[in-house]
């Protein structure tokens, strides 16, 4: 209860919380009254998805550098996708009797939460003081979310088949991106940082060349300020999102209701107990930061992209966008519960 207790009463918790709730309703109230249209979303949008979430991805990877950090993420992602397939199976026999697109596209929704948009920058703003230890295992987890989106789901919602002529446009998708482009380019300094040959002196320490976080603190002031945008924009544009949904059919669907509690209480739980197996068994080695980036980042609101498919070639987009707003519903209660349950599983002698 202590523990509990102390998750409730960190002010950074409390923060971060308070903000990203007061920002998604503020975006809601926004879309519901009309003040932001169609278009004014889709700016919020590119803002977004072209500054504010390559700048946090770029600047998580500015940090040091040791070699056991490396193999725990990059485990890390292999772990994120078989949590994908896994959730995917599991919501192909939650909804076997479903027709069969139908049941797929549910497994989606279930299986692909929102953590480049909610789960990431929320827990940015949590854990402010350790930032790249939450992101660099959060942006492990976003490489394999890419994969299931624009592959995997992309494929089942539009009804597309993989042949040589979609294989180009699709891995573009995944790849050729701001997100992505600002994340390996990220990566590749942080992973090179140690090389001697391009190290420059910054007062009694050497750092890497192109660590401009160090090197020259004033061009990443312009990186910092994008970063710093990113979760109060993201929180926005999930707020407008929300807007847009009938707020009375989308209370008495209860498919939705059922695929939301999926998402914000089974995910998460079911997450939480798989990464304490591997943690116990010692093929997996998890601290605070990791730990909560793969529980949250599994447990966050129905994927927007997901959504945004299902309504691009009206596939399920009733059910995506009732499914999304109960979801984020859920998890302004699951959220708190699920890290409190990190902070009490840390306690244990696994750790």
């Amino acid at each position: 209860m202590d523990i509990v207790i102390s998750v409730f009463a960190n002010q950074n918790f409390l923060g971060a919380f308070l903000s990203s709730l007061v920002f998604i309703l503020l975006g809601f109230f926004l879309r519901f009254r009309k003040v932001i249209g169609d278009k004014g979303k889709a700016v919020i949008s590119a803002l977004v998805m072209n500054i504010g979430i390559p700048c946090m991805a770029f600047a998580a990877f500015m940090s040091d550098f040791a070699s056991d950090d490396l193999l725990d993420n990059l485990l890390i992602f292999l772990f994120a996708l078989f949590l994908y397939v896994l959730f995917l199976l599991l919501g192909n026999l939650i909804f076997i009797k479903k027709e069969k697109t139908t049941r797929r596209i549910y497994a989606i929704f279930f299986a692909i939460g929102q953590i480049t948009f909610f789960s990431m920058p929320l827990l940015r703003a949590i854990y402010a003081e350790n930032q790249a230890s939450v992101l660099i295992p959060g942006s492990m987890m976003s490489i394999a979310f890419r994969l299931m989106v624009y592959v995997y789901s992309f494929l089942v919602i539009s009804g597309t088949k993989m042949t040589k002529d979609t294989v180009g446009p699709t891995l573009k998708k995944i790849f050729v991106s701001p997100i992505m482009i600002m994340m390996f380019l990220g990566m590749l300094i942080w992973l090179t940082q140690n090389l001697s040959f391009w190290q420059v002196s910054v007062g009694e320490r050497t750092y890497g060349a192109l660590r401009i976080d160090k090197t020259v603190p004033a061009l990443f002031a312009v990186i910092k300020m994008g970063d710093q945008v990113a979760t109060p924009l993201c929180m926005l544009l999930i707020g407008v999102t929300l807007g847009e949904v009938k707020f009375i059919e989308a209370i008495k669907n209860k498919v939705a209701w059922l695929i939301a509690t999926l998402r914000a209480i089974v995910a998460p739980l079911l997450t939480l107990g798989l990464c304490l197996l591997l943690q116990a068994i010692g093929a997996a080695h998890f601290d605070l930061y990791s730990l909560s980036m793969v529980v949250i980042g599994m447990g966050a609101p129905v994927g927007a992209v997901v959504v945004a498919f299902a309504i691009q070639y009206d596939r399920e987009a009733y059910m995506g966008s009732d499914a999304i707003f109960l979801s984020t519903l859920l998890c302004l209660l699951s959220i708190p519960l699920s890290l409190a349950l990190v902070q009490l599983a840390m306690t244990l002698p696994i750790f």
